[in-house]
Protein backbone atom coordinates (compact mmCIF):
# COMPACT_ATOMS: atom_id res chain seq x y z
CA UNK A 1 0.00 0.00 0.00
CA UNK A 2 1.39 3.40 -1.00
CA UNK A 3 1.63 6.02 1.63
CA UNK A 4 2.51 9.56 1.63
CA UNK A 5 5.79 8.59 4.21
CA UNK A 6 8.04 8.87 1.41
CA UNK A 7 9.52 11.73 -1.09
CA UNK A 8 11.84 10.52 -3.81
CA UNK A 9 14.41 13.39 -3.85
CA UNK A 10 16.70 11.94 -6.32
CA UNK A 11 20.16 10.74 -6.54
CA UNK A 12 18.54 7.60 -5.05
CA UNK A 13 17.86 9.25 -2.06
CA UNK A 14 14.40 9.06 -0.28
CA UNK A 15 13.02 10.95 2.43
CA UNK A 16 10.92 9.17 5.22
CA UNK A 17 8.56 10.50 7.65
CA UNK A 18 8.91 10.13 10.75
CA UNK A 19 7.03 10.43 14.24
CA UNK A 20 8.43 12.88 16.50
CA UNK A 21 6.93 13.59 19.56
CA UNK A 22 3.73 12.06 17.95
CA UNK A 23 3.49 15.01 15.21
CA UNK A 24 4.53 14.58 11.49
CA UNK A 25 6.64 17.58 10.17
CA UNK A 26 9.26 17.24 12.69
CA UNK A 27 11.66 15.19 11.81
CA UNK A 28 12.98 13.04 8.73
CA UNK A 29 14.90 9.68 8.21
CA UNK A 30 16.94 8.96 4.70
CA UNK A 31 17.42 5.84 2.67
CA UNK A 32 20.34 5.16 0.37
CA UNK A 33 19.32 2.93 -2.54
CA UNK A 34 23.10 1.96 -3.28
CA UNK A 35 24.59 -1.76 -3.55
CA UNK A 36 25.20 -1.42 0.59
CA UNK A 37 21.86 -0.29 0.88
CA UNK A 38 21.63 2.67 3.92
CA UNK A 39 19.46 3.97 5.77
CA UNK A 40 20.42 7.60 8.15
CA UNK A 41 18.41 8.10 10.99
CA UNK A 42 15.49 6.35 12.32
CA UNK A 43 14.41 8.07 15.27
CA UNK A 44 12.41 7.07 18.24
CA UNK A 45 11.39 3.40 18.40
CA UNK A 46 7.72 4.82 17.59
CA UNK A 47 9.26 5.73 14.32
CA UNK A 48 10.51 1.68 13.72
CA UNK A 49 7.25 0.89 11.96
CA UNK A 50 7.23 3.77 9.61
CA UNK A 51 10.93 2.99 8.20
CA UNK A 52 10.50 -0.37 7.77
CA UNK A 53 7.04 0.08 6.12
CA UNK A 54 8.80 2.19 3.68
CA UNK A 55 10.99 0.05 2.85
CA UNK A 56 8.84 -2.72 1.73
CA UNK A 57 7.00 -0.07 -0.43
CA UNK A 58 10.62 0.21 -1.67
CA UNK A 59 10.53 -3.27 -2.64
CA UNK A 60 13.69 -3.34 -0.12
CA UNK A 61 13.85 -6.35 2.05
CA UNK A 62 15.17 -5.88 5.83
CA UNK A 63 17.77 -8.78 5.00
CA UNK A 64 19.57 -5.99 1.84
CA UNK A 65 20.30 -3.17 4.26
CA UNK A 66 23.62 -3.32 5.06
CA UNK A 67 24.31 0.18 7.58
CA UNK A 68 22.12 1.86 10.11
CA UNK A 69 23.84 5.63 10.23
CA UNK A 70 22.85 7.93 13.59
CA UNK A 71 24.43 11.22 13.37
CA UNK A 72 24.37 11.11 17.18
CA UNK A 73 22.97 9.52 19.68
CA UNK A 74 20.03 11.80 21.27
CA UNK A 75 16.68 9.70 21.26
CA UNK A 76 15.12 11.68 18.60
CA UNK A 77 17.29 10.51 16.24
CA UNK A 78 18.75 6.87 17.66
CA UNK A 79 16.31 5.46 20.15
CA UNK A 80 15.04 3.55 17.96
CA UNK A 81 17.92 1.97 16.86
CA UNK A 82 18.32 -1.02 18.62
CA UNK A 83 14.58 -2.28 17.74
CA UNK A 84 15.38 -1.25 13.74
CA UNK A 85 18.39 -3.83 14.06
CA UNK A 86 16.55 -6.73 15.74
CA UNK A 87 14.48 -6.38 12.39
CA UNK A 88 17.46 -5.89 10.04
CA UNK A 89 19.50 -8.99 9.79
CA UNK A 90 22.71 -8.27 8.16
CA UNK A 91 22.96 -4.42 9.24
CA UNK A 92 25.36 -2.82 11.21
CA UNK A 93 24.77 0.33 13.33
CA UNK A 94 27.94 3.04 12.28
CA UNK A 95 28.40 5.65 15.06
CA UNK A 96 30.23 8.39 16.73
CA UNK A 97 33.17 6.77 18.97
CA UNK A 98 31.75 8.84 22.18
CA UNK A 99 28.14 7.48 21.25
CA UNK A 100 28.69 3.38 20.96
CA UNK A 101 29.31 2.89 24.58
CA UNK A 102 25.88 4.66 25.09
CA UNK A 103 23.83 2.49 22.55
CA UNK A 104 25.37 -0.72 23.93
CA UNK A 105 24.75 0.25 27.62
CA UNK A 106 21.53 2.96 26.84
CA UNK A 107 21.00 3.61 30.80
CA UNK A 108 22.75 7.01 30.89
CA UNK A 109 21.03 8.14 28.12
CA UNK A 110 17.97 7.09 29.19
CA UNK A 111 18.11 8.74 32.79
CA UNK A 112 19.37 12.00 30.93
CA UNK A 113 16.25 11.99 28.30
CA UNK A 114 13.83 11.38 31.26
CA UNK A 115 15.37 14.47 32.86
CA UNK A 116 14.20 16.42 30.18
CA UNK A 117 10.96 14.99 28.84
CA UNK A 118 9.75 13.77 32.50
CA UNK A 119 6.24 12.13 32.40
CA UNK A 120 6.19 12.14 28.51
CA UNK A 121 9.25 9.94 28.46
CA UNK A 122 7.89 6.41 28.00
CA UNK A 123 5.10 7.44 25.72
CA UNK A 124 7.74 9.19 23.03
CA UNK A 125 11.07 7.04 23.42
CA UNK A 126 10.20 3.10 24.91
CA UNK A 127 11.52 0.67 24.08
CA UNK A 128 15.11 1.48 23.68
CA UNK A 129 17.08 -1.66 23.08
CA UNK A 130 21.06 -1.99 23.65
CA UNK A 131 22.72 -2.98 20.90
CA UNK A 132 25.85 -5.24 20.64
CA UNK A 133 29.60 -4.34 19.99
CA UNK A 134 29.78 -6.68 17.13
CA UNK A 135 26.94 -4.98 14.98
CA UNK A 136 28.20 -1.17 15.30
CA UNK A 137 30.69 0.43 13.16
CA UNK A 138 33.04 3.17 15.07
CA UNK A 139 33.01 6.54 12.64
CA UNK A 140 36.08 8.34 13.35
CA UNK A 141 36.25 11.84 11.65
CA UNK A 142 37.34 11.88 8.29
CA UNK A 143 36.44 8.23 7.77
CA UNK A 144 35.22 6.91 4.34
CA UNK A 145 32.86 4.69 3.65
CA UNK A 146 31.78 3.13 -0.06
CA UNK A 147 28.11 2.14 -0.53
CA UNK A 148 28.71 1.87 -3.78
CA UNK A 149 31.56 1.91 -6.51
CA UNK A 150 30.87 5.69 -7.11
CA UNK A 151 29.63 6.52 -3.92
CA UNK A 152 31.81 6.94 -0.57
CA UNK A 153 30.55 8.47 2.34
CA UNK A 154 32.79 10.95 4.19
CA UNK A 155 32.19 10.89 8.32
CA UNK A 156 32.79 14.86 10.08
CA UNK A 157 33.51 15.30 13.93
CA UNK A 158 30.73 17.77 14.35
CA UNK A 159 30.74 19.17 17.77
CA UNK A 160 28.21 21.99 19.21
CA UNK A 161 25.26 20.52 19.41
CA UNK A 162 26.53 17.33 20.52
CA UNK A 163 30.58 16.28 21.18
CA UNK A 164 28.92 12.24 20.23
CA UNK A 165 27.79 13.78 16.82
CA UNK A 166 28.63 13.34 13.30
CA UNK A 167 27.87 14.50 10.11
CA UNK A 168 28.43 12.57 6.56
CA UNK A 169 29.14 13.75 3.35
CA UNK A 170 27.54 12.03 -0.23
CA UNK A 171 29.41 13.39 -2.98
CA UNK A 172 26.74 12.22 -5.51
CA UNK A 173 24.53 14.46 -4.13
CA UNK A 174 26.78 17.45 -3.10
CA UNK A 175 24.53 16.91 0.55
CA UNK A 176 25.26 16.63 4.20
CA UNK A 177 23.05 14.46 6.42
CA UNK A 178 23.25 16.89 9.20
CA UNK A 179 21.82 15.55 12.17
CA UNK A 180 21.37 18.54 14.15
CA UNK A 181 24.97 20.07 13.54
CA UNK A 182 23.48 22.79 10.75
CA UNK A 183 19.86 24.03 12.33
CA UNK A 184 16.57 23.29 12.24
CA UNK A 185 13.77 24.38 10.03
CA UNK A 186 10.15 24.67 10.90
CA UNK A 187 8.05 23.05 7.34
CA UNK A 188 4.93 24.59 8.88
CA UNK A 189 5.95 28.05 8.27
CA UNK A 190 7.42 27.67 5.14
CA UNK A 191 3.82 25.88 4.04
CA UNK A 192 2.06 28.87 5.67
CA UNK A 193 4.36 32.22 4.69
CA UNK A 194 7.04 30.80 2.06
CA UNK A 195 9.62 31.51 5.05
CA UNK A 196 12.86 29.82 5.45
CA UNK A 197 13.83 29.92 8.68
CA UNK A 198 16.92 28.30 10.06
CA UNK A 199 17.91 28.02 13.67
CA UNK A 200 20.54 26.53 15.92
CA UNK A 201 19.74 23.39 17.87
CA UNK A 202 21.22 24.38 21.07
CA UNK A 203 19.34 21.85 23.55
CA UNK A 204 20.71 20.30 26.93
CA UNK A 205 23.36 19.12 27.59
CA UNK A 206 26.25 19.82 25.46
CA UNK A 207 25.76 22.49 23.70
CA UNK A 208 28.60 24.64 22.43
CA UNK A 209 28.32 27.66 20.86
CA UNK A 210 32.11 28.30 19.82
CA UNK A 211 32.53 24.72 18.86
CA UNK A 212 29.47 24.36 16.48
CA UNK A 213 30.40 27.80 15.08
CA UNK A 214 34.05 25.85 13.93
CA UNK A 215 31.75 23.13 13.17
CA UNK A 216 29.66 25.10 10.46
CA UNK A 217 32.99 27.22 9.42
CA UNK A 218 34.50 24.25 8.40
CA UNK A 219 31.46 22.94 6.24
CA UNK A 220 31.12 26.17 4.65
CA UNK A 221 34.79 25.12 3.14
CA UNK A 222 32.72 22.39 1.69
CA UNK A 223 31.85 21.62 -1.93
CA UNK A 224 28.07 21.00 -0.56
CA UNK A 225 24.22 22.51 -2.14
CA UNK A 226 22.21 20.75 0.04
CA UNK A 227 21.81 19.53 3.70
CA UNK A 228 19.64 16.66 4.89
CA UNK A 229 18.24 17.65 7.78
CA UNK A 230 16.36 15.06 10.15
CA UNK A 231 14.14 18.06 11.67
CA UNK A 232 13.35 18.44 8.63
CA UNK A 233 13.77 17.59 5.32
CA UNK A 234 16.54 18.18 2.45
CA UNK A 235 17.41 21.78 1.45
CA UNK A 236 19.16 23.58 -0.88
CA UNK A 237 21.25 26.79 -1.34
CA UNK A 238 23.56 25.03 1.35
CA UNK A 239 26.26 27.78 1.95
CA UNK A 240 23.51 30.18 2.94
CA UNK A 241 21.67 27.87 5.30
CA UNK A 242 25.19 27.44 7.18
CA UNK A 243 26.22 31.43 7.07
CA UNK A 244 22.49 32.41 8.80
CA UNK A 245 23.14 28.88 11.29
CA UNK A 246 26.50 30.98 11.93
CA UNK A 247 25.00 34.23 12.32
CA UNK A 248 22.74 33.14 14.74
CA UNK A 249 24.61 30.55 16.53
CA UNK A 250 27.07 33.82 17.49
CA UNK A 251 23.23 35.60 18.46
CA UNK A 252 22.53 33.01 20.94
CA UNK A 253 26.17 32.86 22.65
CA UNK A 254 25.46 36.85 23.00
CA UNK A 255 21.90 35.97 24.12
CA UNK A 256 22.89 33.86 26.85
CA UNK A 257 25.41 35.53 28.24
CA UNK A 258 23.44 38.85 28.43
CA UNK A 259 20.15 36.84 30.06
CA UNK A 260 22.11 35.09 32.22
CA UNK A 261 23.83 38.10 33.70
CA UNK A 262 20.39 40.07 34.04
CA UNK A 263 18.20 36.70 35.80
CA UNK A 264 20.15 33.40 36.45
CA UNK A 265 17.14 31.19 35.19
CA UNK A 266 16.74 29.23 31.86
CA UNK A 267 13.17 30.99 32.21
CA UNK A 268 14.94 33.95 31.53
CA UNK A 269 16.79 32.85 28.91
CA UNK A 270 13.38 31.30 27.22
CA UNK A 271 11.36 34.97 27.53
CA UNK A 272 15.01 36.61 25.53
CA UNK A 273 14.96 34.28 23.01
CA UNK A 274 11.19 34.18 22.45
CA UNK A 275 11.63 37.81 21.89
CA UNK A 276 14.48 37.05 19.32
CA UNK A 277 12.43 34.60 17.45
CA UNK A 278 9.96 36.94 17.42
CA UNK A 279 10.93 39.77 16.11
CA UNK A 280 13.02 37.90 13.03
CA UNK A 281 10.15 36.03 12.19
CA UNK A 282 8.05 39.35 11.98
CA UNK A 283 10.55 40.79 9.58
CA UNK A 284 10.71 37.72 7.80
CA UNK A 285 6.92 38.94 7.26
CA UNK A 286 4.69 36.53 9.68
CA UNK A 287 2.21 38.65 11.07
CA UNK A 288 2.33 40.27 14.67
CA UNK A 289 0.06 37.96 17.24
CA UNK A 290 0.16 35.59 14.32
CA UNK A 291 -1.12 32.08 16.33
CA UNK A 292 1.57 30.37 14.58
CA UNK A 293 3.98 31.89 17.03
CA UNK A 294 2.97 30.25 19.54
CA UNK A 295 3.99 26.78 17.58
CA UNK A 296 7.63 26.96 18.62
CA UNK A 297 7.53 27.46 22.42
CA UNK A 298 8.81 23.67 22.53
CA UNK A 299 12.25 24.67 20.39
CA UNK A 300 12.44 27.98 22.51
CA UNK A 301 12.31 26.08 25.99
CA UNK A 302 14.39 22.98 24.83
CA UNK A 303 16.77 25.40 23.59
CA UNK A 304 17.18 27.84 26.27
CA UNK A 305 17.70 25.57 29.08
CA UNK A 306 20.42 23.94 26.56
CA UNK A 307 21.72 27.82 26.22
CA UNK A 308 21.25 28.15 30.96
CA UNK A 309 23.17 24.78 30.93
CA UNK A 310 25.89 26.24 28.82
CA UNK A 311 25.90 28.93 30.92
CA UNK A 312 26.39 27.46 33.87
CA UNK A 313 29.46 24.89 32.58
CA UNK A 314 30.99 28.10 31.86
CA UNK A 315 30.43 30.04 34.94
CA UNK A 316 31.59 27.25 37.46
CA UNK A 317 34.69 26.46 34.66
CA UNK A 318 35.50 30.26 35.29
CA UNK A 319 36.15 29.86 39.39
Amino acid sequence: MKTNHIVNLGDNIYQIELVDRMQQGRSTGYFIDSEQKTVVEMGASVSVPRVLAALEELGVAPAQITYVIVTHIHLDHAGGAGLLLEKLPNAKLVVHPRGAKHMMNPAKLIAGAKQVYGDDFDRLFTPIIPIAKERMMIAEDGMELAIDDNRTLVFYDSPGHAYHHFVVYDPVSKGLFSGDAIGISFPWLKETFGVDFYTPSSSPTQFDPEAMSATLRRFANLDVEQIYMTHYGRHADAQRIIAENIERTNMYARIAEEAYAEHATWEHVAERLRRYFHNELVKMGVPENDPILKTFEFDIQMNAKGMFHYMETKVRSQK
